[in-house]
């Protein structure tokens, strides 16, 4: 009887370790990486991706939605009520462009990686778009940059390698996926305003490089040259030590200082700051990241903006969406406008 119970007991024992193992593997990992993208930047590289120039309408306005955070899964599920207000503000709003700052997709922190398809999830966000003929520009975040089933450079050259409206491109010799411009001209064709979309690294905070700034740099400085009155729109993933320094110390028009206190940011990317400053031709810094609520000042001629995640429906926020950002250049004033609108998913 004894024997018996050592042998059912070492039989149960071994069970709960396959068990316990195959809960492992399952939860940790997408065993058969459904949806893998490796590999796709070798071969469909977007470095030097063709941007056509877009125009400002006759009152010299240009309208963009934008959208962040998303951290889509699969194309399933909560998915799908994301894809659903996305359609939803793009057909209310029917803006110039809509721009998508990063976290599009989820990183290799999801609770659900067993559920993981990146082509689904991708195809869902991009078809919203090709359908309607959108316009729609893509930097990647953090999440982007674990590189769990493809990294950030393959996710952007997968989505120009199958869709007509994403804009998106890289020059050689820049870290990251992403960088690129959009020129924004008048209807006679003269330079009205410039977006100018990088891409802000990894999970370090403070990984933005010397050479993303010498670009930047270089960018902004053809823009003055062009034309000294116009003014740039610079979007992207993460914030920066001044970011930081105009939500605590700048013009408050909306939002609460308290909620930035963070150590993201706080120290890195202060040469992104310096090629801006140094400039002085960037009207708005537009970033996600920062989830807890949509807070925007002025500090110093520029105006930093911090847009909410999008993805409230993926972990129960209860908090705007994304925003409308109209941009003013025919207003007399050399500085620029900016109107802003919280969109609530």
């Amino acid at each position: 009887m004894k024997k018996k119970l050592i042998v059912i007991g070492s039989i149960a024992l071994a069970l709960a370790v396959l068990a316990g193992g195959a809960y492992i593997f399952i939860t940790s990992a997408n065993p058969w990486h459904v949806g893998d993208l490796t590999g796709y930047a070798e071969r469909y590289p977007v470095l030097d991706r063709e941007i056509a120039p877009m125009y400002v309408d006759s009152n010299g306005e240009f309208v963009i939605l934008q959208f962040t955070d998303t951290h889509l899964v699969n194309g399933r599920g909560n998915d799908k009520k994301t894809f659903e207000m996305i359609a939803h503000w793009t057909d209310e709003i029917t803006p110039d462009l809509v721009v998508i700052s990063g976290d599009l997709i989820e990183g290799r922190g999801s609770m659900r990686r067993f559920s993981v398809d990146r082509h689904a999830a991708l195809r869902g966000i991009a078809e919203i778009f090709e359908n309607r003929e959108q316009p729609w520009a893509y930097i990647p975040g953090n999440n982007e940059h674990d590189d769990y089933l493809g990294s950030a450079s393959d996710v952007a050259a997968f989505l120009a390698r199958y869709y007509e409206y994403v804009i998106l491109s890289n020059e050689a010799g820049l870290p990251g996926a992403t960088h690129f411009l959009v020129p924004l001209l008048y209807e006679d064709g003269n330079l009205a305003h410039e977006l100018i979309f990088m891409d802000s690294l990894s999970r370090n905070h403070d990984a933005m490089e010397q050479a993303q700034a010498d670009w930047l740099t270089q960018r902004l400085g053809d823009l003055g040259a062009q034309a000294p009155l116009a003014r740039a729109s610079v979007f992207f993933h993460h914030q920066t030590p001044v970011f930081n320094t105009a939500l605590r110390q700048g013009e408050f028009i909306l939002g609460d200082a308290y909620t930035f206190e963070s150590i993201w940011g706080r120290d890195g990317s202060y040469i992104i700051d310096d090629a801006m400053q140094s400039a002085g031709n960037v009207g708005l810094v537009s970033i996600g990241h920062l989830h807890p609520s949509t807070a925007w000042a002025v500090y110093m001629g520029t105006t930093y903006y911090q847009i909410v995640r999008a993805s409230g429906y993926q972990r129960g926020d209860e908090a705007p969406g994304g925003a409308v950002i109209t941009i003013f250049t025919d207003d007399g004033n050399p500085r620029r406008h900016y109107a802003f609108e919280d969109i609530v998913f």
